[in-house]
């Protein structure tokens, strides 16, 4: 019996083009308070915030259409965002996430949809910590680069996750090694659209464009969005700007 796949590499060459870049202060406070901070730390602060953001428009999106497009935004800004932490400056020649394991002959057992987002709360919840962590510390930090390694491989485990939702609650008539071959062939797909979306919003997303209501990819959800995911995105960005 074939062995169902558990692994995923990211590749060391992915994203082109034109990568995000948080805009620039107007206020005076603002201002005075980027000066402060090491360099690179407004952007973890908005990949933490992005968090967030996620993980209240999950917990709001309930039809079908509203959860589909709320999971692949996520998923693809996501699997960006680890891929800049992780895939594009590892030093190990494979850059290996885990994909999620859907289903196991041995025991009859099939992961149900509920199941997994429950493994992406989770997920969300660890990934934030992370993000946490990073905002805290310094670049010149001993084990800064293992943080930020540590963060990317959370999010884009959690991403695979994301992208495979609809993959929930696979019948036991589709053994494990298929069931898991659909995994790999969904995550792949979700990659390219990682990649390929850039051309259509303009810029390669990333999870801390979310926590920015002026990005290329804020603007693009609100658009595109169906009802549910649109609102529940608005709520959200909402929710933490005040938090903030």
């Amino acid at each position: 019996m074939k062995t169902p796949y558990k692994n995923f590499d990211l590749p060391k060459q992915h994203l082109i083009g034109e990568h995000y870049v948080p805009a620039r202060a107007r206020h005076t406070d603002e201002i005075d308070r980027r000066r402060s901070l090491p360099r690179g730390t407004v952007l973890l602060e908005q990949q933490q915030r992005g968090l967030a953001i996620v993980g209240h428009v999950l917990d709001h999106v309930e039809d079908e259409a509203d959860v589909r497009f709320a999971t692949e935004m996520a998923a693809i800004s996501g699997l960006n965002a680890g891929w800049y932490s992780y895939g594009q400056q590892a030093p190990v020649m494979r850059r290996r996430l885990e994909l999620p394991e859907l289903a196991d002959d041995t025991y009859d057992w099939r992961e149900t949809r509920v199941g997994l987002m429950i493994k992406v709360r989770e997920g969300l919840a660890h990934a934030s910590e992370l993000a946490t962590v990073l905002t805290q510390a310094t670049p010149e930090h001993r084990s800064f680069k293992r943080y930020t390694f540590n963060f990317g491989k959370q999010i884009g485990n959690v991403s695979l996750k994301l992208a495979n939702v609809g993959l929930g609650n696979a019948p036991l008539s589709m053994n494990a090694f298929d069931v898991q071959s659909a995994v790999r062939e969904e995550s792949l797909v979700v990659l390219d659209r990682a990649r390929t979306i850039a051309g259509t919003i303009g810029i390669n997303p990333s999870i801390a464009q979310l926590a920015d209501p002026d990005s290329p990819l804020a603007v693009y959800w609100r658009r595109s969005a169906p009802n549910g995911a649109f609102e529940a995105f608005e709520q959200a960005t909402e929710e933490v700007r005040h938090a903030a």
